[in-house]
């Protein structure tokens, strides 16, 4: 057994140099999601087949084709084989952190935003939608958006669980991240880039999705979505992840150099400082709104 610490591509390419030392069948990666994304990568280097015990649910990182790594104080995403297997112990994520495995519903649901954007590359820059791929992946948001359901419970979890490996099929599907990661993601990057340790990834992809879908004036999916996020404690503003209105609309203007190859709603829209700023006014007001 071997234990990583972190999860930056030194301590992938470490363990990836201790399975070079003997031979072995296959890697079993158990733990959260750093845990998770260093042991795909080594195990993809080596060509050994993965499995993937998850022992939270912050992210669709337990079943996807990406590793999630830090290099050089910046976190990269790397192509990787998909675990063979993914176990979750139900009774060990119900007994975890409840924000970290929270987190984990804000990364399913911003798959909407996700698949929107594709759609709209499609129309706009005649982009392909792989439809199973798609599918994939609305079908688990929409399970987790409209279940009453919260993380002490074990038909919740278990559909949260379902629609992330659902999400990380999905991009395997494609072989790309494009059903799963849209402006929503772009934002996420970016915060991550600018400010970093501002907040989780699931919390982050949760916000990004909500002000995406909001740009869109999709005024049924926002508040779904909108309400969804509050049922279960995420944040829906910069302040509720610790950053200012200034911060928010730095990250959003930097977002699309995360993606540069990616057509999104913020590509599309191409704001100025000045325009995202009265937009997230509005998306501010909006959301005041509906608290009433």
């Amino acid at each position: 057994m071997f234990t990583v610490e972190g999860g930056t591509l030194d301590a992938a390419d470490d363990l990836g140099a201790k399975l070079r030392a003997r031979s072995y069948d296959a890697v079993v990666g158990i733990g959260g999601g750093k845990t998770i994304d260093v042991a795909k990568y080594a195990a993809t280097r080596r060509g050994l087949p993965m499995v993937s015990v998850a022992t939270s649910l912050a992210n669709d990182g337990i079943a996807s084709p990406v590793a999630s790594l830090i290099t050089a104080g910046l976190k990269g995403s790397y192509g990787v084989h998909i675990p063979i297997a993914v176990i979750v112990d139900l009774d060990f994520v119900e007994s975890g952190p409840e924000r970290h495995n929270r987190a984990g519903i804000g990364d399913v649901i911003s798959n909407i935003s996700a698949l929107a954007d594709w759609e709209l590359a499609r129309q706009v820059r005649g982009e392909p939608v792989d439809g199973l791929a798609a599918s994939l992946a609305r079908m688990g948001a929409e399970a987790v958006l409209s279940h009453p359901g919260h993380m002490g419970d074990d038909v919740f979890v278990t559909v949260l669980a379902e629609a992330l490996i659902s999400s990380g099929l999905a991009m395997a599907v494609c072989g790309t991240s494009r059903p799963s990661s849209g402006g929503c993601h772009e934002i996420m990057h970016a915060v991550d880039a600018l400010f970093p340790g501002t907040s989780s990834h699931g919390e982050l992809a949760g916000l990004g999705a909500l002000f995406c879908t909001y740009l869109r004036d999709d005024r049924q999916r926002f508040a779904q979505m909108s309400a969804c996020l509050d049922r279960h404690n995420l944040p829906r503003t910069p302040a509720e992840v610790g950053l200012t209105d200034d911060q928010f609309v730095e990250a959003v203007q930097y977002a699309p150099q995360t993606r540069p190859d990616r057509y999104t709603i913020l590509e599309h829209l191409a704001m100025t400082p000045a325009e995202t700023r009265g937009r997230l006014g509005d998306y501010t007001d909006a959301l005041r709104d509906r608290l009433g």
